[in-house]
């Protein structure tokens, strides 16, 4: 691996050593392209970790034929929580950072994040910003943090700690997981990822982090992120209900703090049920979404939960006609029904 090279264990003031971990599972096509820009960095690893969480594929000859500087490890198939703590645990650099098979990184990714730390030494992670392609090649989006108007604040940053940094969490996850470089021994302190969310469990590893330390963003686009096609319909309702998982989870450890971050608990996990709950009253679900608009009612009261639960409590056939009068242009709306 080319650029500057740095050894595990490195003493005070030396570069510190950098172990990837990329968990997979069935992507064997797409892990020459994210071992290569891996090499490609100006800023060597001393590792690169690759977990098989159970690959049905011909993940393990395609890493055999990849050469030297990679650890294989494959495991029971356990999900992408587990063979990222399994590479956590693995790991022997000072600095962990994350890479999915189908992602990729800029050159400079990992210089611009040690650089950051070295500056700072009580920075514990540092993110980066991301453009994402489809399974083409196409780009779909240039900058996620301009599509999230949050560009402009990290670049005034310019890499120092983020202010208030759970408090920003809780508003929106700007943080992806390929994007992270982290202190190996507190991700080893805190367990990792929770294994029991699905969905989420990267927000709430993040969050966990910088409710006692400092995290930091490299304000320029450092990693590539490539979204396949996959059934919507399916993905949504999953999510969904992880992310009531995840919520209630963050309300369990976080308690009080969460007030001092500006977010009520119960209102935290009451919105991601109504979330839930919208989402199947838009799929005309009304049963489901009846269920879940109450228990975001009895977790916390919101106008949102009480409009849209009564509205679920309409008969079906009219629910459907407001759906449709809803989405048809003004004009025609104030023409419907006309003699």
């Amino acid at each position: 691996m080319r650029g500057h090279s740095a050894q595990a264990g490195a003493s005070p003031g030396a570069a510190p050593s950098v172990s990837v971990v990329i968990p997979t599972y069935n992507r064997a096509r797409f892990i020459g392209a994210a071992v290569a820009s891996i090499r490609a960095q100006t800023y060597a690893c001393a590792e690169i970790v690759i977990v098989d969480d159970g690959s049905r594929d011909d993940t393990a000859a395609v890493v055999a034929a990849l050469g030297e500087g990679i650890r294989y490890i494959r495991q029971d198939n356990a999900g992408p929580s587990a063979a990222r703590n399994r590479g956590i645990q693995e790991a022997r650099g000072d600095l962990v950072a994350f890479l999915d098979t189908d992602d990729r990184w800029l050159p400079d990714k990992l210089m611009l994040q040690v650089q950051a730390m070295q500056r700072d030494p009580a920075i514990a992670l540092v993110c980066a910003d991301m453009a994402i392609e489809d399974g083409e090649g196409r780009r779909m989006v240039d900058s996620n943090f301009a599509k999230r108007d949050m560009l402009a604040m990290f670049e005034r940053l310019a890499g120092a700690a983020i202010p208030e940094a759970p408090r920003l969490l809780l508003k929106i996850n700007f943080i992806n997981t390929s994007t992270v470089l982290a202190r190996r021994e507190l991700l080893q302190s805190l367990g990792g990822f929770d294994r029991r969310l699905r969905y989420g469990e990267d927000l709430e590893l993040w969050l966990r982090i910088a409710a006692r330390h400092a995290i930091a963003c490299v304000p320029s686009v450092q990693e590539i992120r490539v979204e396949h096609d996959t059934n919507v319909t399916r993905s949504i309702e999953p999510m969904l209900k992880g992310y009531v998982d995840m919520a209630q989870v963050i309300r369990d450890w976080a308690g009080d703090r969460m007030l001092d971050w500006g977010v009520h608990p119960d209102a935290y996990v009451a919105a991601c049920q109504a979330d839930l709950g919208y989402w199947y009253f838009s799929e005309q679900r009304l049963r489901e979404a009846r269920l879940a608009l109450r228990q975001s009612w009895r977790t916390r009261p919101s106008r949102r939960a009480a409009l849209y639960g009564l509205a679920a409590s309409l008969p079906g056939p009219l629910v459907a006609l407001g759906r449709r009068l809803k989405s048809m242009p003004a004009g025609a709306r104030a023409g419907h029904g006309a003699a």
